[in-house]
């Protein structure tokens, strides 16, 4: 397992030296490989040393396909559900658009019946000959599509009224469009919707294949687990083991070259902002010098040029945060992860003090966040495991339970570094665990 920061998916990539041993392809990429060895081929194959050591190559080349076809198809539904969050935020933030644009046409529409009133008395106070007209009826023939253009040019309106029917045009063309931006920002209100609908069902889909591909391969991996221990005269835990570590180590130096990579990034970055700066301060001292010398040559003031403006530095953008991106189902809920955590420690024989140990480790690698994801590794959840499919041994709902996750995790870390202290210690020396 590796920590959440920069680490890389990597699977321990052995060659079979049997080439009838490697898994049938299958269409169907949900469908785990097929071609594992039966106990009595291993039992066959132990009675002489090439044999023996032919089929362990043939079943560590089956175990890496079986961990890839596991965590490829866990990764698929974090990337799904992620996908399906930044859906369901642009239609929150639209639903905010259109809340404000809805109230905006309301005043808009507001104003321009104020206006109308106003235009319509004033219509009736002025009409020609002295004797006002109803407003009521003024106000009708201006309601109507030509109602302005009858009434001047009846010029029944005065002055007053004439700035009233001004105001009242302005008022109907703002409220007019008012509303059309309204209604535009529901159409798209609507297609974000729709998005966001397939989004959901795309990553329900995901993670229903997901725990599928984890259910159907997970005893497949026990089985060779087992029948590689037995020929190796070992065990499954301890073979397990063995993978797990190499996994981590080739994670952790994957860690550190992207660290390096990194830090030569960083470098350039600074190299390019100095020398962006750098020129816009020769640019500023040529434009102020330029500007002395027509301040010399000026004759009038009408003949005055000033200098051009100097370039604006550039500014290179920091690099993004790490993603955390929610999944479909998931209640990020870190004080309850926290608590129970705490209620399992005494299981382990863990004292107290333990407690900080691992909630200093917890925060650092996910904020307890139940769906944390590591954009550049792929590490998933409060444990922050790597591949995420490692945590279906301890639950079908590894994708959505932080009870799951912490089981997992809390097992993790007793079978590796004896206690949630020790792994605490590791990741302060090594920036992971």
């Amino acid at each position: 397992m590796r920590a959440a920061r920069g680490a890389l998916v990597l699977a321990l990539c052995l060659t079979s030296v049997v080439p009838a041993a490697a898994p049938s392809a299958t269409a169907d990429d949900n469908t785990p490989p097929s071609g594992y060895p039966t106990w009595a081929d291993v039992q066959a194959a132990k009675a002489n040393v090439d044999s023996a050591k032919a089929e362990s190559d043939r079943i560590a080349s089956l175990l890496t396909t079986v961990e890839s076809s596991a965590a490829d198809a866990s990764a698929k539904a974090v990337s799904a559900g992620a996908a399906y969050a930044k859906a369901a935020q642009a239609v929150k933030d639209q639903e905010q658009v259109v809340a404000a644009l809805e109230q905006e046409s309301a005043k808009r529409a507001s104003e321009r019946d104020a206006a109308q009133r106003t235009a319509g008395q004033f219509a009736a106070d002025s009409y020609m000959g002295g004797s006002p007209s109803d407003p009521i009826e003024t106000l009708s023939v201006l309601g109507q599509q030509d109602g302005i253009g009858r009434l001047q040019t009846l010029q029944v309106l005065g002055d007053q009224a004439a700035q009233a029917v001004t105001d009242y045009r302005v008022a109907a063309n703002a409220a007019t469009a008012a509303e059309e931006k309204s209604r535009a920002a529901k159409d798209a209100l609507a297609d974000l919707a729709a998005t966001a609908a397939q989004q959901l069902s795309a990553a329900q889909d995901a993670q229903k294949q997901a725990e599928d591909m984890v259910s159907q391969t997970q005893q497949h991996e026990n089985t060779l687990l087992a029948q590689l221990a037995d020929l190796k005269g070992t065990s499954a835990n301890v073979e397990r083991g063995y993978r797990e570590g190499q996994a981590a180590q080739a994670a952790y130096e994957a860690a550190q070259e992207a660290k390096r990579r990194a830090a030569e990034q960083a470098a350039l970055e600074a190299q390019r902002r100095a020398a962006a700066e750098a020129a816009a301060q020769r640019a500023q001292q040529q434009a102020q010098q330029a500007a002395q010398q027509q301040a010399l040559q000026r004759q009038s003031a009408a003949a005055a040029q000033q200098p051009a403006p100097a370039p604006a530095p550039v500014v290179i953008p920091p690099p993004p945060p790490p993603v955390v991106s929610p999944g479909v189902g998931v209640a990020d809920d870190p004080a309850g992860a926290q608590a129970f955590a705490s209620s399992q420690l005494g299981g382990y024989g863990w004292g107290g003090g333990e407690y900080g140990c691992l909630v200093n480790l917890w925060t650092k690698e996910s904020s307890w966040m139940t769906d944390a994801t590591n954009p550049s590794s792929g590490a998933y959840g409060i444990a922050q495991a790597l591949p995420p499919s490692k945590y279906s041994t301890a639950g079908s709902d590894w994708l959505t339970s932080y009870q799951t996750q912490i089981t997992w995790g809390l097992g993790y870390i007793r079978d590796r570094y004896g206690s949630p202290c020790g792994a605490w210690a590791h990741e302060v020396a090594d920036n992971w665990y």
